[in-house]
């Protein structure tokens, strides 16, 4: 607010000056203009006094002649078009270190600014975790009568354990010692653990976007033009205006909203500057891959008698797929179960994300075209 009245009352004092200096260029003393009104009646019959005796010319003081009505700042070509009238310009780097408007255009009109400097993005690095997932027990346990890996017609014998099974002791589908399967063939020669069943959960997202200490810089203006308004007097040429004679490093221009080109003469030196800027740039989020690499294992062990005490056969399972294993002493009973807790073997997830998206926009274009 006090800006702006230092301001008007800087250019009200201007307006003073320049009434007063075509005031003086019109001969009315110092500064003041004059009006000279006839007494009423002047000039008619019986109307006072009539003048200078046998028509002499009366001294009509100064005359209109003698007033210099020249332009007392710079003519200028016509503004073209739907532009600006002419107004002066000051661009230069944008640090502070341009001049203020100069005292005959006082009124700051606008702050434009070009030359925006876009300082990269940085997203990520996004990482994963190791996986984290579940394991259950197989769900089927067969005796073969053939060493592994028996052909596909061999007699088998199923010995599974309960369903949901959680490892605990289990005398469920029992096969007795010396079960034959045929002349001379046992039934138990091998045994067949079928896979354990893998549930992946996933790898947690590691997401060190802006995870550095000093934020990046932000876009910044590397030029500013300072659009200075004011007052000039007189006359000029037909196809030119009165404007305020621009001090050194300032220019006369008109200006546009929106991109032009500036037309082939006289304003022919084209700036395009803008109000602002957008910075719209975000960084996608950081996801994982489905795991890879990851297994379940387990040891089984089968008991030959149903309180799961006497001579356990330990046998491996996996996620993988089934596996196989020959019994020493063929013919032995399968009886109870216990299997050990599964084993989830942690995998790896492939990182996706943390890339810059979006851009910078533009606000409030303008073109400023100059004289050059």
């Amino acid at each position: 607010m006090h800006k702006n009245w230092r301001v008007l009352g800087k250019l009200m004092a201007f307006l003073v000056l320049a009434a007063g200096m075509v005031a003086s260029a019109c001969g009315q003393g110092e500064g003041v203009i004059e009006v000279i009104v006839p007494p009423e009646g002047g000039g008619g019959e019986g109307g006072g006094d009539a003048g200078t005796d046998g028509g002499e010319e009366e001294d009509a003081g100064p005359s209109s002649s003698n007033c210099d009505f020249s332009c007392d700042g710079e003519c200028v070509p016509l503004h073209p078009g739907d532009s600006s009238y002419p107004v002066l310009v000051w661009i230069g780097p944008n640090d502070g270190s341009g001049p203020p408007c100069p005292n005959n255009a006082p009124v700051e009109q606008f702050v434009w600014f070009t030359d925006l400097v876009i300082p990269p993005k940085k997203c990520g690095p996004c990482s994963c975790g190791p996986s984290d997932g579940t394991c259950s027990l197989p769900e089927t346990i067969t005796a073969h009568a053939a060493p592994c890996t028996p052909p596909e017609d061999t007699a088998a014998t199923a010995t599974n354990p309960p369903d949901a099974w959680d490892g605990t002791c289990a005398a469920d589908n029992t096969i007795a010692a010396g079960l034959s399967c045929g002349p001379e063939t046992p039934c138990v020669q091998s045994v067949t653990v079928g896979p354990l069943a893998k549930q992946d959960i996933g790898c947690t997202v590691i997401d060190a976007t802006g995870a550095t200490t000093a934020a990046p810089p932000s876009p910044s203006w590397g030029r500013v033009a300072r659009v200075c308004e004011g007052s000039a007097f007189g006359k000029c040429e037909p196809d030119e205006h009165c404007a305020p004679k621009p001090p050194a490093d300032f220019r006369q221009c008109v200006y546009l909203s929106g991109v032009h080109a500036c037309p082939p003469d006289k304003y022919t030196e084209a700036f395009v500057v803008y109000e602002g800027f957008a910075d719209k740039r975000t960084c996608t989020a950081c996801t994982c891959g489905a795991p890879e690499g990851t297994s379940c294992h387990a040891d089984i062990s089968i008991f030959a008698d149903a309180a799961c005490t006497v001579s356990p056969l330990i046998v491996s399972a996996w996620s993988e797929g089934t596996t196989c294993h020959d019994v020493a002493s063929k013919g032995r009973a399968l009886g109870a179960k216990t299997a050990a807790p599964p084993v989830y073997q942690r995998g790896s997830c492939a990182p996706a994300g943390g890339e810059v998206e979006g851009d910078v926009a533009l606000a409030g274009p303008r073109t400023l075209c100059c004289v050059a």
